[in-house]
């Protein structure tokens, strides 16, 4: 699929893998509710990352194999030969048209010029009858309390608004027509119906464990090297003592974060 970026850093591998250890408890319920009913399904994982929702459909008894695509090679790899073996995960084979029981897509959609050209041409991979979910919307993460104690109450909340801007900057830059309507129209547009839509909270929890620490920590790290001039240098400095390891307000020293995230699945079936 075009526009999808296949040169990935080293760190942002990592940053995969760090979301696919966070991420796994919703993805293992998304994936049940995906494929319930069926037997035997062929499931294909559109931009597979570090395969996360590979191996979680794999566990399922309703699936019989599980086809992880990326272009990234590397990731694949992430996957793990031992899953490839056991649970029947194969990676980056062909996929005709209408040869897929389930296709899943998370946060690939909106890294593509034509998003709504995107989504059929993921529907095109259906039999019919077969379903499509699509990971995209949602809420974005939050990991501080109002007032973080250091610079101005009400951070995450201007870090949110800076990575609206950051993403609609993105999306000018991969230009392609608007997309002004929402994602269950998106998949009903592309010709598939009951379309359905189910959210899910990604979180950990106070005190944070060594993912979670990790996942507030990336994001901050995040807003500090992507946001730019988009913050404040007031906000910039805040973000800077909060990756501070020294600083005892910083991310690496509290035992008052929570992160939450929700995660948004709109499945739509086939015709047939």
């Amino acid at each position: 699929m075009t526009g999808i970026d296949d040169a990935l850093g080293e760190g942002w591998v990592r940053t995969l893998a760090l979301a696919a250890a966070f991420d796994d408890p919703w993805v293992t319920s998304a994936a049940a509710w995906a494929v319930e009913g069926l037997a035997g399904a062929v499931v294909v994982d559109v931009g597979s990352g570090s395969g996360g929702a590979a191996r979680a459909f794999a566990a399922r008894p309703e699936v019989g194999v599980v086809v992880a695509i990326d272009r990234d090679t590397r990731l694949l790899e992430l996957v793990g030969a031992a899953a490839h073996r056991a649970h029947g995960v194969v990676g980056n084979l062909p996929v005709r048209a209408g040869g897929a029981d389930v296709v899943w897509a998370s946060g690939v959609v909106h890294h593509v010029p034509d998003q709504q050209a995107a989504v059929h041409e993921l529907a095109a991979l259906l039999r019919p009858g077969g379903r499509l979910a699509l990971v995209e919307g949602g809420l974005p993460l939050r990991c501080l309390p109002h007032d973080a104690g250091i610079g101005r109450p009400g951070l995450e909340a201007r870090l949110d608004e800076a990575r609206a801007r950051w993403f609609e900057d993105l999306r000018t830059e991969l230009g392609g027509p608007p997309l002004p309507y929402g994602w269950p129209a998106v998949l009903a547009r592309a010709g598939l119906v009951d379309v359905r839509t189910r959210s899910y909270i990604a979180e950990a929890t106070s005190p944070l464990d060594e993912v979670g620490r990790r996942v507030a920590r990336r994001h901050l790290e995040s807003a500090r090297d992507e946001l730019g001039d988009r913050l404040d240098p007031d906000d910039r400095a805040a973000v800077g003592r909060l990756l501070d390891p020294d600083d005892p307000q910083g991310v690496d020293r509290r035992d008052d974060l929570t992160v939450t995230a929700v995660r948004t699945v709109q499945v739509g079936r086939l015709p047939g």
